[in-house]
Parts: structure tokens; C-alpha cells; sequence
């Protein structure tokens, strides 16, 4: 009697539980054309299960009675329902979601109205490199008087008076020629470091949107003058470089 007891408790526990947790299969299709549509994800939220769509929209995943299930997938809306009790095929309509769009613009000006508009805007800053040349290398002037400096070959201070005989021996002498060839290479060099400074690449990549191999091509590509780059406003030393950004991707697609 006790075994038979058991076999039915056993066989009602069976079917109870295969009712409770039954595979279920179904089809997602686009509501507004019936296709059926492809990887879309079903997840059973009360069991933390999920599975995805055929290329043909099927799927089959584990779902009680009463359990709820996530159907979403990309450029549609996402649809929330529970598993009725007397259905074991399963079929979903997603509708697909569209978003608008904020409408644009576009307007024509001419060169002086974009100079206009483009002084008005913040564009990104350049480091700052200060440069500074020390006094006894370049030398202070005193006027009329003379200068002080130093002496080139031992680098000691020294203050040089002017009279008819030293300023024609400033003119002519080698000292002097020294002197003036070293003031004309601390110049170059300072120019070299303002243009440096100028033609930045971190600056220049945040104009052109080129980075690494490309941005270093492009430096090497747009061979500013030293002279323009020094005394061009920054309005059109962007415009120069942006010049140059049109030549070298047109050299690229070339």
C-alpha cells in the first residue's frame, strides 16, 4: 500500500513539475511586415535565462506559467510579457522605433562674415612655451653709452663703453663680428622655438582631427614658412593649416 502511496505522490510531483518548467518556443516578427526578425534576445526574467532568435525569428527558452519575458532587440521596442499557462507556442511583435531627428541649418556666409563668427568661438589654447634669453648671453643695451654683456670666450661679465674709436672698432673688429653672429644665432634659435611653439602638434591635432602616423605625415607635409608663421595672426595661421589639411587628403584619396 505504502509503495503504491509513493508511486502516485512521485508520478503527481512528475507532472506538476514538467508543467511548472516547460520548454517554450515562439517566433519574433516585425509587426509592421510580419519578416521574421533575427537575433533578437528573449530572456526569462524570473529564471535569469535568455536564448536569441533564428535567422528564421525562432527560439525556444525555459518558461513557467505566470513568468515574465524581456523581448528586445536593436532599432525596436522592447516588449514585456507573462507566459499564459494554455499557450506553449509563443509569438512576439516587435515594433521597430524610430527617432527624429533635430532639424539643421545650413547657412552661406561670406569670408568676412565666417572671420566674423570664427573670432567668436573658443578655440582650443596652444601651450605657451615661454622663452627667455639670459641677460649676459644676449647682451643689455645702454643706450648711446655702450652695453653690457660678457666676454665670449670666458664668460665673464663685462660692460663696453662707446666712444668714436670703440664704435669703429665694435664695426670692424673680430670680437664684435663675434658678438653680432651670436646675437644673430640666439635670434634664429628663438625663432625656431617661437615657431615651434606655433605649429604644436597637440594644437594642430585638435584642428585637423589627425592623430599619430597621420598627424606626423601632415607636420611634414604642410611646410609653413618661418616668416609667415611668426607674424601670421591665429585666424590665419588656421586657415593656413587647414589649407594644407585639404591638399594632404586630397594626396591621401590620391
Amino acid at each position: 500500500m505504502k509503495k503504491v502511496f509513493l508511486f502516485l505522490l512521485l508520478s503527481i510531483l512528475t507532472v506538476f513539475t514538467g508543467w511548472a518548467q516547460d520548454i517554450r518556443s515562439g517566433w519574433v516578427t516585425d509587426k509592421s511586415n510580419g519578416n521574421p526578425i533575427v537575433s533578437a534576445t528573449v530572456q526569462n526574467t524570473s529564471l535569469r535565462r535568455a536564448t536569441m532568435s533564428t535567422e528564421t525569428g525562432h527560439f525556444r527558452i525555459t518558461a513557467s506559467p505566470q513568468d515574465t519575458l524581456l523581448i528586445s532587440c536593436i532599432g525596436y521596442k522592447t516588449v514585456q510579457f507573462v507566459v499564459p499557462a494554455d499557450e506553449q507556442e509563443l509569438r512576439v511583435e516587435l515594433v521597430q522605433e524610430v527617432k527624429m531627428l533635430n532639424e539643421v541649418v545650413i547657412k552661406g556666409w561670406t569670408e568676412s562674415r565666417f572671420k566674423e563668427e570664427f573670432l567668436k568661438l573658443n578655440m582650443p589654447e596652444k601651450p605657451v612655451i615661454e622663452i627667455k634669453t639670459a641677460p649676459e648671453l644676449a647682451g643689455t643695451p645702454l643706450g648711446n653709452v655702450g652695453r653690457m654683456g660678457y666676454d665670449y670666450k670666458t664668460l665673464a661679465p663685462k660692460v663696453t663703453l662707446k666712444g668714436p674709436i670703440s664704435a669703429l672698432y665694435g664695426k670692424f673688429s673680430r670680437e664684435a663680428k663675434n658678438e653680432r653672429k651670436l646675437l644673430q644665432i640666439s635670434q634664429a634659435e628663438q625663432n625656431k622655438k617661437r615657431y615651434q611653439s606655433r605649429m604644436d602638434p597637440v594644437w594642430i591635432s585638435r584642428i585637423t582631427d589627425l592623430k599619430e602616423e597621420r598627424l606626423t605625415a601632415f607636420m611634414k607635409f604642410c611646410k609653413l614658412s618661418e616668416t609667415f608663421v611668426l607674424d601670421a595672426t591665429e585666424y590665419d595661421l588656421i586657415v593656413a593649416i587647414r589649407g594644407c589639411l585639404k591638399e594632404f587628403l586630397a594626396q591621401e584619396k590620391g
